[in-house]
């Protein structure tokens, strides 16, 4: 964007994005935008935004139930035309809400996208509807390693940046010195299941139960991590704890012996910070940026349970430093210039 003192609306759907807008967020405020934030009710997301000390604007709430998520999304697009604060740009990451407030009001949009999953899979009417809504989008950034992927979607004319979203995620974190004290065991895997909600995800078996089993059997601390009700039940009978409130997710993956997730942001955050990683995401089909850290021997997928078990025991002191504190600030600064050298005119 060419010029500061402009009105940036950032829209947040779910935890993921909410470290990887922070340090955008500082950086683009400290060169004098104006950010308004607003945030969707789902799992911890206002109450981690308040935590980190940002002030966002919650609007409507997300359901584990698909066609009740489905209403809730639309609902939500609705009501961001007339809810939104005015603004000369949005910024958004795989969240499709905002976008057609901006088309209306002929505003641009940046939409950020790393799941070319959810564009060139097998996929509901739901999922084939927000597609069409990512097209209102003016700019369409995504990571260089699934260009090809989403070039099948959206045509040639998409810009890329080096690495993945989680290296931005990173590029600013500092490891809290006293978290251990936060909860009840110094080691201990995390375990968040898969986000079988998920209108691009079809399959709906979980394979937590078993999973807890396995590390139950084993006398290994579990921090388990449900968005939702639903999914809490897949934990009942299991020794597992779950934080009372929500915890910053980066600090979880950082102290931990391993970090196992269905759906794939805490598996990438953990992976690019060194720690054993394990993605038991649901599907036949692997996201492009998964693919790339699976083949860089940074990330095990698998459904396996057995598979899975065996692999953490064998990684429980293991730490890989593939991605250095240069080579992701590198990241982040090439990512935020594309963002302000978009060529956005008002």
């Amino acid at each position: 964007m060419e010029r500061n003192n402009k009105r940036v609306w950032i829209d947040i759907a779910n935890t993921a994005e909410i470290p990887f807008f922070k340090p955008i967020i500082s950086e683009l405020s400290s060169e004098g935008y104006h950010i308004n934030l607003t945030c969707w009710k789902r799992g911890e997301v206002p109450e981690l935004l308040n935590e980190m000390g940002f002030q966002a604007r919650a609007i409507l709430s997300d359901s584990s139930n698909p066609l009740k998520k489905a209403l809730s999304v639309g609902a939500r697009t609705v009501l961001l035309n007339g809810l939104a604060s005015k603004f000369d740009a949005v910024i958004t990451m795989e969240n499709v809400m905002p976008l057609p407030t901006a088309y209306l009001r002929g505003k641009p949009s940046i939409i950020i996208l790393d799941n070319d999953v959810k564009l060139n899979s097998t996929q509901s009417i739901f999922q084939k509807m927000e597609n069409k809504v990512k097209k209102f989008a003016k700019y369409v950034i995504v990571p260089e390693v699934a260009y090809d992927e989403f070039a099948k979607f959206f045509g040639k004319d998409i810009l890329t940046f080096p690495g993945i979203k989680e290296h931005i995620s990173i590029s600013g974190y500092e490891p809290d010195p006293n978290f251990l004290d936060k909860i009840p065991f110094n080691e201990y895997v995390v375990v968040r299941p898969e986000s079988l909600s998920s209108h691009y995800v079809l399959e709906k078996r979980s394979i937590v139960p078993e999973l807890l089993k396995l590390f139950n059997k084993e006398g290994i601390n579990v921090i388990y991590l449900p968005r939702n009700k639903l999914e809490r039940e897949l934990a009942r009978g299991y020794d597992v704890y779950i934080p009372p409130k929500p915890l910053n997710g980066l600090d979880l993956a950082y102290y931990s012996k391993a970090v196992l997730t269905g759906s794939g942001t805490m598996a990438r955050e953990a992976a690019v910070m060194g720690i054993p990683a394990v993605s038991f995401f649901p599907g036949k089909q692997l996201l492009a940026i998964d693919k790339y850290l699976v083949e860089s021997d940074e990330l095990l997928h698998s459904r396996d349970p057995e598979q899975i078990f065996e692999y953490v025991l064998s990684s429980w002191y293991k730490r890989k430093h593939t991605h250095t504190h240069t080579k992701i600030k590198k990241i982040f600064e090439s990512f935020l210039k594309t963002i302000k050298s978009l060529p956005v005119y008002y």
